[in-house]
């Protein structure tokens, strides 16, 4: 079935669901990938300035935004990564940098395991390949979603108010957080994405082995010469800057940038700085900073 294009992206089957993406640009291809409860969304400031001289697709994940949220066969980050690797063959995507955040790392990361001749760059910001940082602290609110039945009817009744005041919480300029943004990302709870986040809550699509494989393999990829970027928003209340530094100390020739004035969700509150770094990144990577 042909591409369906709308005025922020378009939609195409594969392997019988339908995936939403974004899209610009010419050139050698950059895939953005996002995070939890994110979508192609967080990118939008990204992707313009990088689409100035590279092609960039940012899709929504299956299960995520606008994509389709398949009951069966995208259960596990190892599943979402090879139907990701299809849509990549379905827009003729050889071969890509990757830009992961949050849980799209984890998806990048399996990938990259599977098919480490199809990555040229990876950048990395803000996740975690340590099992407890994903479980959250008690007094997370995420927390009630665990619990069957409850998790089911708390996030029936969530409304936009609450997605607000949990996103606050990774965001160090709360003046980013303003009423568009707001309708970016309750968008996909009113589109099926509640089903995603429960299922995924009480069975997590990845393991504590899974993490540390996926470790492993960013480690001897970039050992082997494969370019990594470690971009953190250094003031991350989860996922913290100390295992970014300790990945990229692991890794020679990993360079590694800090800014100390963004949290979790860098893409929002610093979209060009962090677009400015990845595009100096493609072109010449030792030009950045590293930790060796």
């Amino acid at each position: 079935m042909a591409e369906v294009r709308t005025v922020e992206g378009a939609f195409v089957y594969v392997e019988g669901c339908r995936w939403f993406f974004r899209e610009s640009g010419e050139g050698e291809p950059v895939v953005l990938l996002h995070g939890i409860p994110t979508s192609s969304f967080l990118w939008r400031k990204v992707l313009p300035v990088l689409a100035r001289e590279r092609r960039v697709i940012a899709p929504d994940l299956l299960g995520f935004g606008r994509s389709d949220k398949p009951r069966r066969g995208a259960e596990t980050v190892a599943e979402l990564a090879d139907r990701l690797s299809a849509l990549l063959e379905r827009l003729r995507v050889e071969r890509c940098a990757l830009v992961g955040h949050d849980f799209g790392v984890l998806v990048g990361a399996a990938l990259l395991e599977r098919w480490p001749d199809r990555v040229t760059h990876l950048v990395v910001t803000n996740t975690s390949f340590r099992i407890e940082r994903w479980r959250g602290g008690s007094l997370s609110p995420l927390q009630l979603l665990r619990i069957p039945v409850l998790g089911e009817v708390a996030v029936a009744l969530a409304r936009p108010w609450m997605l607000a005041a949990a996103l606050r919480r990774y965001l160090n300029d709360q003046s980013v957080l303003d009423r568009a943004m707001l309708a970016g990302y309750w968008e996909p709870f009113e589109m099926g994405f509640r089903r995603t986040l429960v299922r995924w809550m009480q069975v997590p699509p990845f393991s504590a082995d899974d993490l540390a494989r996926w470790r492993t393999t960013l480690i001897e990829r970039g050992t082997g010469g494969l370019p990594i970027l470690f971009a953190w928003g250094a003031r991350d209340p989860q996922f913290g800057v100390d295992e970014a530094s300790e990945l990229a100390s692991a890794i020679p020739g990993a360079r590694f940038l800090s800014f100390q004035q963004a949290s979790h969700f860098l893409p929002e509150e610093r979209p060009r700085a962090l677009a400015r770094a990845i595009a100096v990144f493609l072109e010449r990577p030792a030009s950045l900073p590293g930790l060796a």
